[in-house]
């Protein structure tokens, strides 16, 4: 993918951040299924003082079976599949894989009941096809003004009244305003009625303003506001507008996997032969993502998914997997210390020594170093990124020398080139041994999510590889795996000379708790997947994996923040001067908390984007897609 295909795209990624066509289990077809479909919208009452929006997206797939989405409102559209779900007349039941479960009774008015944790606690869930202003309402904190409220709540409650108050005062339509966006944009987002949207556009906002690089069109297409996709088509929004970032609503559409937004736009003029960068057009991207329902959209023949291998090993042999154009083809093969099997071009070295746990968490030495995380199933644009900044050479084989390179978690997920990025690391680590490097491959959330069976995030690919293999994907990384007996060989953090990488973040209470790098990795990995486990996850052991763990914590960035003497305490804790991080998406590598903090989430998940941090002789610099090496920008956290 050209690498103008850059950040804005990637909106789709970090807005619909779970694919709708992952695993999940259904029910058959039948009336009641006409009663739950459609969207719903609710609050989960968390205490007194806390109320959370909750969207849920029900539908009849090409099979007949009833499936559902649940997501929470501050993201626009419900996309985390549901399990185990069940329905008739007057009741409702489902779970979301790691999070909970519903149950509750269906009425004329909405659907009541308990939402319970996974920890256990028991949570008021209610859910209406169009909820009240008073019931909206109950998310929000009343202002200083009493019972007033913003203009930003005022759209989230759908109040056209409170949009001609702010008008009204000289406010201009097509302001900044709030984060920095339009009323529009706002409406597109927050307001499911729909209500200010068709306002603003029948008072004279306008429908092609770039904000951002974005236009509110794209925007719209990101949401999955199919209503309002229509809406601005009909007020002139330019279906062909390409941004400065080379960035179209029909690239939106491919990239959020959207067949019916890109049904719209196709059926309104616009056109997927336009091109982005040199002879490459939104056809291309198409052909690429290689999604079944937007190629029938663009005319263009569905020849079925290809990977693998996937391979298994057992005393007497190994034995592989490969899928071609949706055909299954298996491959036996005898022991050797290592030998290259291949099928159809497609080639792949295998080592014939059994992975060793990785128990080395401390490397000092005169060394460089390299980074980078969160490549989420992205080959290409990873391949290119360490090819032009010298960690491979053109023929892909390790040029780093002694040099140092961690990959700070999350090869799973999103893309479409996974099992690609695990075979090659699988080999790397190799050969930088033989060339006097080293290569750190460290546990990211969305690798433990896999291994665990939760596959809200796989992308459409691997969900059509299980059915032809008729087999959940995480099966194909349990123990007797190549690649999963790799995986579990993994640590979760590492630490180079004085700089400690790990991929979510590391929290203050490990300092209170008295944790160290090695009981840390330890714990962590003896109940690294729970099926596999004789008891349930002790207390620690559930501390670590869940959201003030090393691949789930994101203090630095979002939500209650770390404090600067928090940070300064982990720093002396652990001995170390930096904490490397991925997991959080950045438009570039960044140092936080005074140069402390550095965080490596360049973005490859997009496929357009991509950085590398680099460290040699204690100076930071950054490496891009081009080659080019920058110097890194430090960046202030509002605390």
């Amino acid at each position: 993918m050209p690498l103008l295909i850059k950040f804005m795209c990637s909106l789709i990624t970090l807005f619909i951040f779970n694919s709708p066509f992952s695993t999940q289990e259904s029910i058959p077809n039948n009336k009641t299924n006409t009663i739950i479909e459609g969207q719903w919208e609710g609050n989960l009452v968390i205490n007194e003082n806390k109320t959370i929006g909750i969207l849920w997206n029900f539908k009849t797939s090409e099979e007949g079976q009833l499936i559902g989405f649940m997501g929470p409102v501050s993201k626009g559209v419900a996309t985390i599949p549901m399990q185990d779900l069940t329905v008739n007349k007057t009741t409702l039941s489902f779970s979301i894989h790691s999070q909970g479960s519903f149950s509750g009774i269906i009425s004329t008015k909405g659907i009541n009941g308990t939402w319970i944790s996974q920890s256990g606690k028991q949570l008021v869930l209610y859910m209406a096809r169009e909820l009240t202003q008073e019931q909206l309402s109950k998310r929000y904190k009343k202002t200083s003004n009493g019972d007033k409220i913003d203009i930003q709540q005022g759209i989230a409650l759908g109040n056209v009244e409170a949009v001609k108050t702010f008008l009204s005062k000289g406010n201009a339509i097509d302001s900044l305003y709030g984060k920095g966006k339009t009323l529009l944009f706002s409406a597109i987002k927050k307001d499911r009625t729909h209500k200010i949207a068709k306002y603003l556009l029948e008072n004279g906002a306008n429908p092609n303003l770039v904000s951002d690089g974005l236009t509110p069109l794209m925007y719209a297409v990101a949401y999955q506001n199919h209503t309002i996709v229509k809406e601005l088509i009909a007020h002139n929004a330019d279906v062909n507008f390409m941004s400065k970032e080379k960035q179209s609503a029909v690239v939106f559409a491919i990239k959020g996997r959207d067949a019916e937004a890109l049904q719209i736009l196709v059926d309104n003029g616009a056109d997927p032969s336009i091109k982005i960068q040199g002879d490459y057009s939104a056809i291309d991207l198409a052909k690429e993502e290689n999604i079944q329902e937007i190629l029938e959209v663009l005319n263009i023949s569905y020849e079925g998914v290809s990977d693998g291998p996937y391979v298994t090993h057992s005393k007497t042999g190994r034995t592989a997997i490969w899928i071609n154009k949706g055909e299954k083809h298996t491959q036996k093969i005898s022991y050797q210390d290592s030998q290259i099997i291949e099928y159809k071009g497609v080639k792949t070295k295998l080592w014939g020594n059994t992975p060793k746990e990785v128990k080395q968490l401390v490397y000092n030495g005169d060394f460089k170093i390299g980074a980078v995380s969160d490549i989420h199933g992205q080959f290409d644009t990873f391949i290119k990124l360490l090819k032009n900044n010298g960690v491979i050479d053109q023929q892909e084989k390790w040029s780093f020398g002694n040099g140092h390179f961690v990959v700070a978690g999350d090869m799973f997920d999103r893309g479409p080139q996974v099992t690609e990025v695990l075979w090659f690391l699988y080999d790397l680590e190799k050969q930088a041994e033989q060339k006097g490097g080293k290569l750190h491959v460290l546990l990211g959330n969305h690798d433990v999510m896999v291994l665990n069976g939760n596959l809200r995030s796989i992308h459409p690919k691997y969900t059509e590889i299980a059915k032809i293999l008729e087999t959940p994907f995480n099966v194909f990384f349990n123990k007797g795996t190549v690649l999963g007996d790799w995986l579990r060989t993994r640590p979760v953090l590492v630490k180079l000379n004085d700089i400690l990488f790990t991929h979510g973040g590391l929290h203050p209470d490990l300092v209170t708790k008295g944790l160290f790098m090695n009981e840390i990795n330890v714990e962590f990995k003896q109940q690294l997947v729970e099926s596999e486990l004789a008891e349930k996850r002790n207390k620690l052991g559930d501390f670590l994996h869940r959201h003030n763990g090393p691949i789930y914590y994101r203090g630095y960035f979002q939500g209650e923040l770390a404090t600067d003497e928090q940070i300064d305490e982990l720093l002396k804790h652990f001995n170390i001067s930096n904490i490397v991080v991925g997991h959080t998406t950045h438009k570039q590598i960044e140092m936080h908390y005074d140069g402390r903090v550095i965080v490596i989430d360049a973005n490859m998940k997009s496929g357009a984007m991509g950085e590398m941090l680099l460290w040699q002789n204690g100076v930071y610099t950054r490496g891009n897609l081009l080659g080019e090496v920058l110097p890194l920008n430090s960046t202030k956290v509002k605390q």
